[in-house]
């Protein structure tokens, strides 16, 4: 008979005689995880026990105390056996090979020979027993931690930004840190997407997308930037859909020029990909906040409704840097896009970055669009997001190769010159405009009168 049971037959004197010093005897042998092999208390999660694992976990080195101190802090702060990293050393790591290059740095993909990480249970009776174990191999990423070849103090600093976030109950797993033996580079392993970016997913399926697909995929998204955002307290600062990966779900990555809102950064030029990046920071009238992510969220939103990047065709320079500051300019969104999601997007691209809303706001709005598309009932909402997903769907050819995509200096300066030019550009263009009109008049006072209102030409 299972522990559980024996104690409640004591509880009621089923089979035996009542006693409740003999149930609370057997309640507290029942463990809902099991027992320490250490310290023989209860375990704190499926084999996993808080008071002893932690720190069996970080008996190990690198050989870099940088590595070995960072790692190791957040080893103690483990609550899981699952999501425990570690030390991978490079000759675990099989078929290493080159998937992409992003603006700092590559990432690969490569066959972790020791495996994730898993929890076993094995049935004995009426209980579950559980059992550290891990899968046979497991395909990984791996991306190189700009600066670790030179020993750069700031090396570290992605892998402390995914690891905070991480804490904080985003879901891209992270397993630890490698160095190639042969390069000398530090790289972070973590989880292989097998949809890739966004991007390359709404390129490869794009034409079989509902928008009731599309809405759950934003859904997850700004779920995952209100994590970053409130519970983790940074801003991602490179929010496009290059950095968003897809892998039955949509994971939130590439958190290099991440920071936390209070960390003070040096003013002049900035990073970033420029069709995603807010009009006060190109203008550099302040730096990335959580605000300006938003906007990157809402040009997302865009970039769903037609498959293709913002601005795709167009220069990346400073004369556009000018239309989305000086002249409001937006991506387009596609014919047939539900009147509610255009105006919700625009919001997040809002030039005034107190109006745009709040991530958890913008998950809360689709997550009510949601329900409305799968009640049973007619509404209004339900009508548009149907009426949507009857247009033709086609996929623009891309303009633009990869590389454009992603993040580079941005001169803000440039910018902010491009617009006075152009401001300047306006004003000779209103005095041609009005010289035209003394040139031909239209009325019996030549003209001369066009300044008044009594003047037939006003």
């Amino acid at each position: 008979m299972g522990i559980w049971k024996t104690a409640w037959c004591y509880y009621y004197g089923i089979g035996v005689e009542k006693n409740n010093d003999k149930w609370w005897e057997w309640f507290k042998k029942n463990s809902k995880h099991g027992k320490c092999a250490h310290c023989n208390e209860d375990n704190t999660q499926p084999a996993w026990c808080l008071s002893c694992d932690p720190d069996i976990a970080t008996r190990w080195t690198s050989g870099n105390k940088n590595i070995d101190d960072c790692m190791k802090t957040f080893q103690l702060r483990t609550f899981n056996y699952e999501d425990v990293i570690e030390w991978i050393p490079f000759d675990r790591l099989s078929g290493v090979k080159k998937i992409g290059k992003g603006g700092f740095g590559s990432v690969y993909s490569a066959t972790w020979l020791d495996g994730i990480r898993k929890v076993e249970t094995i049935k004995d009776g009426d209980n579950d027993i559980y059992k550290k174990a891990r899968e046979p191999s497991s395909i990984v990423a791996l991306k190189t931690l700009a600066g670790s070849k030179e020993n750069n103090n700031d090396f570290l600093k992605e892998f402390k930004s995914l690891m905070a976030c991480k804490i904080n109950s985003t879901k891209l797993a992270i397993y630890g840190i490698t160095q190639n033996t042969e390069t000398k580079e530090y790289l972070m392993v973590f989880q292989y997407a097998n949809d890739g970016s966004l991007y390359k997913y709404l390129r490869k399926n794009f034409c079989d997308l509902t928008w009731q697909a599309k809405l759950e995929i934003l859904k997850n998204i700004s779920f995952e930037l209100y994590y970053i955002h409130e519970r983790a307290g940074y801003i991602h600062a490179d929010f496009h859909s290059g950095n968003i990966l897809q892998d039955q779900g949509s994971y939130i990555a590439d958190l290099g020029l991440s920071r936390k809102t209070d960390e003070k950064v040096l003013e002049g030029d900035i990073y970033g990909v420029m069709p995603y990046v807010a009009p006060e920071v190109l203008l550099g009238e302040q730096q990335f906040t959580q605000a300006a992510d938003i906007y990157g969220l809402g040009v997302i939103m865009t970039e769903i409704t037609t498959g293709q990047r913002p601005f795709d065709g167009r220069k990346f320079d400073a004369k556009l840097g000018a239309d989305i500051c000086g002249k409001g300019l937006r991506p387009e969104f596609a014919l047939g896009t539900p009147k509610c999601y255009i105006e919700l997007a625009e919001k997040c691209m809002n030039s005034d970055p107190q109006k745009r809303p709040k991530a958890i706001n913008v998950r809360r709005e689709i997550s009510n669009w949601l329900g409305k598309i799968a009640s049973s009932n007619d509404n209004e909402i339900k009508k548009q997001f149907l009426e949507a997903d009857k247009v033709t769907k086609s996929l623009p050819i891309s303009n633009h190769p990869d590389e454009m995509y992603t993040s580079k200096i941005i001169s803000t300066k440039s910018i902010s010159k491009a617009i006075k030019n152009l401001s300047q550009a306006d004003s000779v263009q209103m005095d041609l405009d009005i010289t035209k009109k003394l040139e031909n008049p239209c009325c019996e006072c030549g003209g001369i009168k066009a300044r008044f209102i009594n003047c037939k030409t006003i």
